[in-house]
Parts: C-alpha cells; structure tokens; sequence
C-alpha cells in the first residue's frame, strides 16, 4: 500500500477530509435527486406520446449539450478562485430543473428540462472533481475518487428506491417526478462544507491552444474514451428494455416497478463496488481496470442484441452494467490524474467530461433512433461493436502511459 504524504496546499496525511466528504454527500443527495426520476422517464414520456426515440433524444441531448459545458467547466476550474461557489451553483441548477420536468405537459419541454439540468451537471463536474484532488494527497485519490462515486450512487440506490416506492402506492408520477426538488436543493448546501486550498490562477489563453498544449498520452486517452463512449448508451434505455420485457408477463404499470427496481438493482451493485474497485486500483493500476470495465459493458451490448427481450438476459446485462460502471466512474478520473500536469488538470478534466458527454449523445440517441428504425438487436449490435473499438483504443493508451518517457 503507498505511503502516506504530506502535499502543498494544506492537505494532510488524512484522506478523508472534510472536503472529500462534503462533496460525497453532495453527489449522494444531487444523485437521489435526479436518480428518483430517471427511471420514471420512459413511462413520463410514453405518457406524453413518445417511444424509444423520444428516450433517446432526450438523453442523448442533454448529454450532447452538457459536454459543452463540461468543456467550460473544466477551463473554469484551472481559472477561478470560486470553485466551491460555481460547483454549488451546479449542484442546485440540477436540483432545481430535474423536479421541474414534473410541470412538462409536451415532450420538447421534458427535454429541455433535462437538457437545463444536464448543462449544470456538465460544467460543475470537472470543478468538483479539480476540488476533490486538490483536497487530498495523492498517494490517495484513488480511494477519495473510489469513495465519492460510491456515496454518489448510494443516492442512485436511494432515488430509485423512492421512485419504485411511490409508484407501488400510486402516486402519480408528476408528484413522484417533483419529490426530487428536497434532496436537490440540500446537495447544493454540503458544498459549504468544502474547503477551497489556496492556489495561484494563471491568465487563460485561447482554448484551441490550451487543449493542443495537453500531454499527447491524455489525448490518445481522451480518444478511446470518446469512442467507448459512443456506444456506452445511457441506463435510461436499459430501463426501457426492462419495462418492454416485462410488461407481457405483468402488464404495464408493474413492469415500471419492475423496471425501476432492476435500476435500483444496478445502481446498488454499483455502490458497492466503486469503493473496492478503487483500493484494488491502487495494486492493479486504474488503466487495467478500464480495459476490463470496456470488455464487459462490450458484453452487455452483445447480450441485448441477442436477448434483449428475455427477462433474465436483461437482468443480468444490468448487473454487468453496473460493475462496468463502478469501475469507470472512478478509474477514469484517476486514470486521467496520471496523465495530466496540476495546473492543466481542470482543462483535462473538462475535456475528458465533454468527451464523454458527446459519447453519450451519439450512443444514446443513436441507440434510440436504431431501435425505433430498425430494431433493437441492429441497435444494440452496433453499440457492442463501437465499445469493441473503443476496448482496444484503451489498450493502446494504458501500453503507452506504462511506457517510461525517452
């Protein structure tokens, strides 16, 4: 195990701080919040007369747009003494617009409500992230990483269980929809508990010079990540595939219980592997955790092409979603911090984020479109061969970052 150290900028032998912690509550209630409605989106929506394509776009858009911030988020980060204020703002952007789909009578308005939540989501991530190294030594940012995506999906655990909850006693959805709005405004409030290490702020330079003066390994990185990413749609779609397997065998409105709770199932696997996943980083190295976390969500793509409407075949692909999931969560902000140089990491940060964000919108909206057009084993198919690319574009990136410089 490495040795503990002392780092500039106050942050101690302890790793977890204050900081880490704050910012782990404030990703578990941001993520109870918009987690009780993501899994009631495919039945919002199809109430509002949209299918598989409706779901995608309006994930796949708010994806899309949040990259751009994300972009901006990140340069931000390298650039402000105020990062804590501009994460809270995101933070409460999300907590605000989430719930606010409740009022939504049309589904336009249901994606531009997301997409607004999506975009303060996008640009306060690489500012928490840059605020989560900063308070903690580096000989642990594995673990700080590990532990803040393992609280930010006990909310993902706790907002679907909500979500199913108030289903099973009829609630209307509206009203299941806007109880998000109470664990949303509480995330924003955790952030005054982060503590801002002093640091100098350099003048910005044009953003095309600041993204080609990013280390050559980081970019290589950033392609196989924004390749995997293209065809590493969004769960929502997975609840969607559950909901249409299930509704024969238990008609429709059980089929969203049943849905939400396979969510619920994936997002509690995920908790409880993030953490793990980041201690065993730390003897295997994030990069090879990557490789694995791409070979398996490849595998879950594979599997719905081929099963996507047997009961037990989504089942599992949702469990092999969500340990692909726990470890790139964390591993790809850690495998990101190997590569980068301190006073470029907000700007990588944020370019890794967009990267992924655009991913996100092609695989989502992609996979929609395909399976309204031309079937869900067409769509799913593609993805599992845009995530095989991406697989070996990765271990391409992690041969080269073990390569030791000439």
């Amino acid at each position: 195990m490495a040795k503990e150290q002392t780092v500039q900028g106050g942050v101690g032998s302890r790793w977890l701080t204050s900081t880490v912690v704050a910012i782990a509550l404030a990703s578990l209630l941001s993520d109870a919040c918009y987690e009780s409605i993501i899994p009631l989106l495919p039945a919002f929506i199809a109430s509002l007369g949209g299918g598989a394509l409706a779901v995608g776009l309006t994930e796949g858009v708010a994806d899309g747009l949040a990259a751009v911030f994300k972009l901006w988020g990140g340069r931000l980060a390298d650039r402000t003494k105020r990062r804590r204020a501009w994460t809270a703002a995101g933070y409460l952007g999300v907590g605000l617009f989430m719930p606010a789909i409740a009022l939504a009578k049309a589904v336009p308005a249901v994606v531009a409500l997301r997409s607004a939540a999506w975009t303060f989501r996008g640009f306060r991530s690489p500012l928490r992230d840059t605020l989560l190294v900063d308070g903690t030594a580096p000989a642990y940012v594995n673990r700080a990483f590990g532990f803040q995506r393992a609280l930010d999906t006990v909310g993902a655990v706790i907002g679907p269980a909500a979500a199913m909850t108030m289903i099973a006693a009829h609630v209307p959805l509206r009203w299941a929809i806007a109880a998000g709005l109470i664990p949303g405004i509480l995330a924003a409030l955790m952030c005054a508990w982060v503590r801002e290490q002093p640091r100098a702020v350099v003048k910005a330079g044009a953003l095309h010079v600041e993204l080609a003066a990013l280390p050559a390994a980081f970019k290589r990185y950033l392609l196989a990540a924004g390749v995997f990413g293209a065809g590493n749609f969004s769960a929502t779609l997975l609840v969607l595939v559950a909901i249409i397997a299930w509704t024969p065998h238990v008609g429709a409105q059980r089929a969203v219980v049943y849905g939400a709770a396979l969510y619920l199932l994936h997002n509690a696997l995920q908790a409880s592997l993030s953490y793990p996943a980041s201690i065993a980083s730390e003897k295997i190295g994030s990069g090879r955790l990557l490789l694995a976390a791409f070979a398996l969500f490849a595998a879950v793509c594979t599997l719905l092409a081929f099963a996507w409407q047997s009961v037990v075949a989504v089942a599992v692909a949702f469990i092999m979603a969500a340990a692909a999931t726990a470890i790139v969560e964390p591993m790809e902000a850690t495998f990101a911090t190997l590569l980068l140089p301190a006073q470029r990491r907000g700007t990588g940060f944020g370019a890794l984020a967009a990267i992924n964000g655009l991913g996100d919108f092609a695989s989502s909206a992609g996979v929609g479109l395909l399976w309204q057009t031309k079937g869900a084993a067409l769509a799913f198919g593609s993805a599992a061969v845009v995530c095989a690319i991406g697989l070996l574009l990765i271990l391409a990136a992690v041969r080269a970052a073990a390569r030791p410089p000439p």
